[in-house]
């Protein structure tokens, strides 16, 4: 009998002490992300004498404010896969007057020349009103001229078109007409 309960004791220890394995084979773990994501861009549009509120801006809001030290910022970013190792990144930034001051941290700060030049364009896109599409009722009320069709309504909406004057002022084609309560009845 004794024999029977030291196995059965034994057993049970093996079995518990497998359910405790934290890496189970072939188990979906998700990823964890904690904190604010900081990246390498990021931290080159900073700039010594920002304010406090260009650099939220450019940053977002630091995950701790020390309510002892109100004029350092820490951004600590944790990502902790879930079939992976965890790693933490940090950074910290002095301010002194509500400004920026120095750059602490675990990601390096890049000379201005080093870095690739953005390459900005800008263009106007025409984009064409959709067809609407219809039902049966309207095609025919369509057809019997009870009803604009979508050309007429499409050329009607071109001729409406706000146009930027070469300042920069919106000048519409044609004045908005407003309607009162009286013109209604």
């Amino acid at each position: 009998m004794k024999i029977l309960l030291i196995y059965t004791f034994t057993i049970m220890i093996f079995v518990i002490g497998g359910c405790s394995k934290d890496k189970i084979p072939g188990v979906y773990r998700i990823d964890i992300q904690q904190g604010n994501e900081v990246k390498q861009d990021m931290i080159n549009k900073l700039k010594p004498g920002m304010t406090k509120n260009q650099v939220a801006y450019v940053m977002g809001t630091p995950l701790l404010i020390d309510t002892f030290h109100p004029e350092r910022w820490d951004y600590i970013y944790t990502i902790h896969p879930g079939n992976g190792e965890r790693s933490q990144r940090r950074i910290t930034l002095f301010f002194e007057d509500d400004k920026l001051q120095k750059i602490e941290g675990d990601t390096r700060v890049v000379a201005r020349e080093d870095l690739p030049q953005e390459q900005r364009t800008e263009k106007n896109v025409e984009v064409p009103l959709a067809d609407k599409k219809t039902g049966i009722i309207h095609s025919i009320k369509e057809t019997l001229g009870l009803q604009d069709s979508q050309q007429e309504i499409y050329e009607e909406a071109q001729e409406k078109v706000v146009e930027p004057d070469h300042q920069g002022n919106l000048e519409a084609e044609d004045e908005l007409k407003t309607t009162g309560p009286e013109e209604l009845l």
